[in-house]
């Protein structure tokens, strides 16, 4: 038995050592002059080659839980320079949860599940063998997004609870107006010059893809009445169009011009990744590195003709070797994997890093396109140096973005703090984007595993999270989408309660309205406060449905009286107020009825309903309604099972 031993270790020795040998012999044979910039800081890739996502799925579900788990915690190295990646598992969040805003409601975000399965051997693709078939089908980082545009009311709700723990950018957006530009047949119209006048000064701006710019009366001093006006822009012969806005009153305003737009065919999209290279950026370097390819094929295949171009801004600190370098934007797409493929990631010393300086060279030093997409991507896992006493801040920089039409989104990685994603949803938000945190696989979320309840969240196709550079495809897509005829579909979120044994009904309930009143709150376009009071008036519905309309009506009304985020208003006798006004069915009311219940309850917002009965199921739609405007502030829906009703 020991001889047979012997022979074998013998055996894999000499094997080790011919292979040794033959890979020696090999590095050998390649010039020096074609091996590839390599960062050895950069912590190693899993992109695998090309598979269908049914082999991955596959894969995925023969991988025992416990062998993933160590599989996903393995898979995040500690970084090599000065800032310590927060690890899996060690109760760091790469993004703030729900539970920190004390709500209950799951952002409404994508998922799609990372193939796990197979060895994690790092294939580092050269830069000649880009155009194969290696291309990997994806980075292997997964993430999530949040649209604080979208979820407004959750946004201000979320600054104001973390303003005393972080140093904020002065940027006041505690009011907000959206502005809607659009030609005589409904569709966007970008590039409209907006200007805003005021007693103390005078803001522009340019309007975006699908014809939306944000104004904040907040950060504008002084009059209640200011001067909007909109020009469409030297390529329509048409006079620019004057408003006098009152600043209390509607929070949307639409204006349309008698004319067809004109798109320009390509259309110019730009895009820039703005790039923290310090020492623990490894990995996410090393990840764009391998899927660029991926996001340019995606955008270069779509059925709206793009001229894309790539640009970068790298960043790092005072004292680092350089503070800032400026890659210019081109449509080479060989060039510009080359450019990447020299980026490094080194220095760093304290935390922070000088983002300060990124911002101001894309805003001010990058050629963007004159009439087209601009879109920027901050990816870094520190917080920005915000003491330096520059005169061009990071608040001034989201300013004249915004006035640029340029879009900022934020990439928040590895283990950023409060400070850094704070400023990055600041920027994101105030230039009309998103919130992107990347994810290491320890995460849960909708989609992600756990003990099915009977009250489920629905964002689109009821995914969390998603690969980064499919977020990015996606965010990209949908820019020129809204200079399409062919937009791409809303991902209303909505609510499904369902009957299960181990619960009672009553809880069931109490789940979903707490849930539908928490995501009004979040999406509403009018920010509703303690000081606010709120009513909650009859569900409409047809005459057989009346008990169940009065059934629900009741337990949202114990759901919103629960909340801590509103107060509820004196609850009186609707029926002789409602019979006042000789108002019959809420959920179809007009300006006037909304004014007067308003006025009758003192309630400046109302939530209404309508109740129906579709596939054995009660479908009801909620909406929640200002008194002073009567305007639509944000909607909801629920898919309730039948044996929940009366």
């Amino acid at each position: 038995m020991k001889n047979r031993l012997t022979i074998i270790l013998i055996i894999i020795i000499s094997s080790v050592i011919i292979l040794s040998c033959t890979t020696a012999e090999q590095n050998d044979e390649l010039p020096s002059d074609t091996a590839p910039s390599i960062d050895n800081s950069a912590e190693p890739s899993d992109a695998e080659d090309i598979r269908t996502e049914e082999e991955a799925v596959d894969n995925l579900a023969k991988a025992d839980s416990l062998e993933l788990a160590d599989s996903v915690s393995s898979s995040v190295p500690e970084s090599s320079g000065a800032k310590e990646r927060l690890k899996p598992g060690s109760g760091a969040s790469a993004g703030l949860r729900d539970e920190d805003y004390g709500s209950e409601l799951e952002m409404p975000m994508m998922i799609a599940e990372e193939d796990f399965s197979g060895d994690r051997e790092s294939k580092s693709m050269k830069s000649e063998a880009m155009g194969g078939s290696n291309i990997p089908t994806h980075s292997g980082l997964k993430a999530g997004y949040s649209d604080d545009n979208r979820q407004y009311g959750y946004f201000l709700n979320f600054l104001e609870k973390y303003r005393q723990d972080i140093l904020p950018l002065d940027l006041d957006i505690s009011e907000r107006i959206v502005l809607k530009v659009s030609d005589r047949n409904g569709k966007s119209m970008p590039g409209a010059q907006i200007s805003i006048t005021t007693g103390n000064g005078r803001m522009h701006g340019l309007t975006l893809a699908d014809g939306s710019y944000q104004i904040n009366p907040s950060n504008l001093d002084g009059d209640e009445v200011f001067k909007l006006e909109i020009d469409p822009g030297r390529a329509y012969q048409e006079n620019p169009q004057t408003l006098n806005i009152d600043r209390a009153g509607d929070r949307s305003i639409d204006v349309s011009f008698d004319v067809d737009r004109i798109i320009p065919e390509p259309i110019p999209l730009d895009i820039v990744f703005v790039m923290d290279t310090t020492g623990s950026m490894g990995e996410e370097i090393s990840r764009l590195k391998e899927t660029i390819r991926i996001i340019h094929m995606n955008l270069t295949s779509l059925s709206v003709p793009a001229e894309v171009r790539f640009g970068m801004v790298l960043y790092k600190d005072v004292g680092d070797e350089y503070v800032t370098s400026i890659i210019p934007l081109t449509a080479d797409i060989d060039q510009f994997q080359i450019e990447l493929d020299l980026v490094q990631a080194y220095g760093g010393g304290d935390m922070p890093e000088d983002l300060e300086k990124a911002l101001d060279d894309l805003v001010n030093l990058m050629q963007w396109n004159e009439n087209g997409v601009r879109l920027a991507y901050i990816i870094t896992d520190a917080p920005p140096h915000l003491d330096y006493g520059r005169q061009y801040s990071c608040s001034r920089a989201a300013v004249d973005a915004r006035a640029a039409g340029i879009k900022i989104y934020g990439i928040g990685t590895g283990g950023l703090d409060l400070q850094g994603e704070y400023v990055l949803r600041q920027i994101a938000q105030y230039t009309s984007a998103r919130y992107i945190f990347l994810t290491y696989g320890d995460e849960s979320g909708e989609s992600g595993g756990g003990t099915a309840g009977s009250v489920s969240h629905h964002t689109g196709s009821n995914w969390s999270a998603d690969k980064l550079e499919s977020i990015i495809i996606r965010f990209t897509k949908e820019e020129l989408s809204y200079l399409s005829d062919s937009p791409l579909l809303d991902e209303d979120a909505w609510f499904q309660a369902d009957r299960i044994d181990t619960e009672k009904i009553e809880d069931t309930l109490a789940s979903l309205f707490d849930q539908a009143v928490n995501q009004l709150l979040d999406f509403s376009t009018w920010p509703v406060t303690k000081e606010r009071p709120v009513a909650v008036l009859p569900f409409s519905s047809d005459a057989k449905l009346t008990a169940g309309a009065e059934y629900f009506t009741e337990h949202l009304i114990l759901s919103a009286g629960l909340n801590e985020r509103i107060t509820l208003a004196e609850r009186k006798d609707l029926g002789q107020l409602l019979g006042e006004i000789e108002f019959q069915n809420v959920g179809m009311t007009d300006d006037s009825s909304v004014s007067k219940i308003g006025e009758l309850l003192n309630a400046e917002v109302l939530i209404t309903g309508n109740l129906f009965m579709k596939d054995g199921k009660y479908e009801l739609f909620l909406k929640m309604l200002r008194t002073e405007t009567a305007e639509v502030l944000s909607v909801t829906r629920a898919v309730i099972a039948a044996e929940l009703g009366l």
